[in-house]
């Protein structure tokens, strides 16, 4: 149902920090930092409130990278990025449609068709759409979803090929956002415990409406066995209307919390291009593919926000509907600029392989708050450095270097600009895909380091200085089978030491926000065979994440195991007329544990989802 969802059993990545008010954006880390989003290879920028978000359905995979990709995606930071691939039009006439209900009132309804339009299968195209609707587990919310993604290919020939996409996406409600105090969740509240459903907002008042469109095109093309040529584009337009009521400071007596509101209109059009050329070929005997390319970004928009205060609640009986005055806001204009040169030649000398990539960026912020204008503008070189050895058992060991890039916007107390910041990795690990089974197992260990981090200037009150520093150590171990009589197995298990290195607003020392030390998950997925129960598919699985902390560490958040669950019944194989006809059950958090997701601050932590059952059926041709 969700980005977040779907990594939920990927070593290094953790999703849901903001427990089960994440539906709205997709918030994860990826080795204890944060990550970015990408849409087909481009970037999917952001700005205040906008944060773009493509429903799953529309997507044919997840690509997870993790550490820094500066080298061939531009600004990037040090934790890694996730990319999603849309649907695309494929050669083979198809059809697909579906219903799901579940608790919370959940109602959705989805297709997805394409084929070919002429008998030559030169032209090709693909429609997918979604609607949901259901209730939030905050008590008083709802969410809301309708989107449809159109999809066209030409292929003039066999070595040419262009792919135009389109996307509209309408999310008229998304829950809410906001947190509960640690006392009454984490920690003991003499009134009691604050149930998951707790809502210290405004229901009638709380809203996040966000209109999203893009269109974008991939083309290809080869020239010869040697030479290939791609040029990827795409132009992203969010509009988001904001309005959230939240705690910030609780009273003595456990019950009444004092509130602020927080309002802002945002618009911003984002723009993304990536051209890259493929050369293959010999020097010796070494055996070079050889990738160059010119890549640019940039983004226009706007946002009118302000912050005020509320009338206090009390969280145990809350009384809505206290006049609220709304604050007084100002317009934020935000420009941005980003293009880069990049070349990685990927070397193969016997069962060696080695990469070497270099790129070098140019990037500008642009702000103007109430007719002040400030500028940023950056020039970074980043660099990537790998070396592979390929045993003919199936073993890999590898060693790699790679660097990335991030631009601050803002100035120090003198007025100069900020530097980009910095990011580092070394990584050594482990690959190994037996031979005969459908397998692959892998181990790595890596040390990140972030730098030029902003924080407090101890001479200049109000004033940041670039002399912070975090670094993320750890060990990522990961198994995935599919054996032959239908069992399907995914393992992990991650380790992270992560905290900050440098810091003079106290965080030195001390664990970033929402990073647990250990995780571990693990998922088995069985077809039963057809002299047992045709047709049938059952799977489970268990995540484990560990304790984490709040912003100063002064709050522990206890860790937690969680299990799914999950039924799929092949119709077509006990009745051949039923063919393409599948129902499918889905549990979340089986046996409804109630715990808290992440805690930001003291008012501030947020429970994570309760069990969700979901049940689909769907028929596809």
């Amino acid at each position: 149902q969700s980005l977040n969802e779907a990594l939920r059993y990927t070593p290094g990545v953790i999703t849901e920090s903001r427990g089960a008010g994440a539906s709205r954006f997709d918030l994860f880390k990826i080795r204890g930092f944060d990550a970015v989003n990408y849409l087909n290879g481009l970037r999917m920028q952001k700005m205040n409130w906008v944060s773009p978000q493509v429903d799953p359905f529309l997507l044919e995979r997840v690509e997870i990278l993790r550490g820094p990709s500066s080298v061939l995606y531009g600004q990037a930071p040090t934790g890694g990025m996730v990319n999603q691939i849309s649907k695309l039009p494929i050669a083979a006439r198809f059809g697909e449609v579906g219903i799901q209900f579940g608790n919370n009132q959940q109602r959705q309804a989805s297709f997805d068709l394409g084929g070919p339009i002429d008998p030559e299968g030169r032209f090709l195209y693909r429609l997918t759409g979604i609607g949901r609707m259901e209730n939030g587990q905050i008590a008083d919310t709802k969410a809301e979803r309708f989107a449809i993604a159109p999809a066209f290919t030409f292929k003039p020939s066999e070595d040419s090929s262009l792919t135009l996409l389109g996307l509209h996406q309408r999310d008229p409600k998304a829950n809410a956002y906001v947190g509960v105090p640690s006392v009454g969740s984490v920690l003991y509240n003499p009134n009691g415990r604050l149930s998951r459903r707790t809502n210290v907002s405004e229901p009638n008042l709380e809203s996040f409406d966000r209109t999203q469109s893009s269109a974008g095109y991939l083309f290809s093309h080869r020239f010869n066995d040697a030479a290939t040529l791609r040029m990827n584009g795409q132009w992203f337009r969010s509009n988001v209307d904001y309005f959230s009521v939240y705690g910030t400071t609780l009273a003595a007596n456990g019950r009444t919390l004092s509130r602020s509101v927080s309002i802002s209109h945002d618009e911003m059009d984002a723009y993304a291009f990536d051209n890259q050329l493929e050369w293959k070929f010999n020097t010796g005997p070494l055996s070079h593919t050889l990738l160059t390319g010119f890549d640019a970004q940039a983004s226009e928009g706007y946002f009118v926000s302000g912050t005020g205060t509320a009338p206090a609640i009390d969280m145990f009986a809350p009384v809505y509907g206290r006049a609220i005055t709304l604050p007084a806001t100002r317009r934020t204009d935000v420009a941005t600029r980003q293009y880069g040169i990049y070349a990685q030649d990927e070397i193969r000398f016997g069962n060696f392989i080695a990469t070497f990539a270099g790129r070098s960026d140019w990037a500008q912020n642009k702000t103007t708050v109430a007719g002040v204008r400030s500028v940023t503008d950056d020039h970074a070189l980043t660099g990537r450095a790998a070396l592979l050895y390929r045993f003919d058992n199936g073993i890999a060991p590898y060693l790699s270097f790679a660097q990335s890039f991030t631009p601050l916007a803002g100035t120090d107390a003198t007025g100069r600009a900020f530097e980009p910041e910095r990011g580092v990795q070394y990584e050594a690990g482990i690959k190994y895909q037996p031979t005969g089974i459908n397998a692959l197992f892998s181990a790595a260990i890596f040390d990140l380091t972030r730098e030029n981090l902003l924080t407090t200037d101890l001479v200049n009150r109000g004033f940041s200085v670039q002399v912070g520093e975090a670094r993320s150590r750890g060990v990522e171990l990961e198994a995935k089978a599919s054996l032959d009589f239908g069992l399907n197995l995914a393992a992990s298990y991650t380790y992270l030491d992560t905290k900050y290195t440098k810091d003079n607003s106290g965080l030195q020392g001390l664990v970033p926000t929402g990073v647990p030390r250990h995780m571990a998950s693990l998922w088995l997925y069985y077809d039963l065979p057809a002299a047992l129960a045709p047709g049938l598919s059952v799977g489970a699985g268990v995540r484990y994440v560990g304790s984490t902390f709040n912003t100063n560490n002064t709050i522990e958040v206890p860790s937690v195991a969680l299990v799914d669950a999950a039924l799929r019944y092949d119709f077509g194989r006990l009745m051949p007329q039923l063919k393409g006809t599948t129902l499918q059950i889905n549990v979340k958090n089986l046996f409804d544990k109630e715990y808290v997701g992440a805690c930001y601050t003291s008012t501030t932590c947020a429970y994570g989802q309760g069990r969700v059952i979901t049940a689909g059926l769907s028929y596809r041709w």
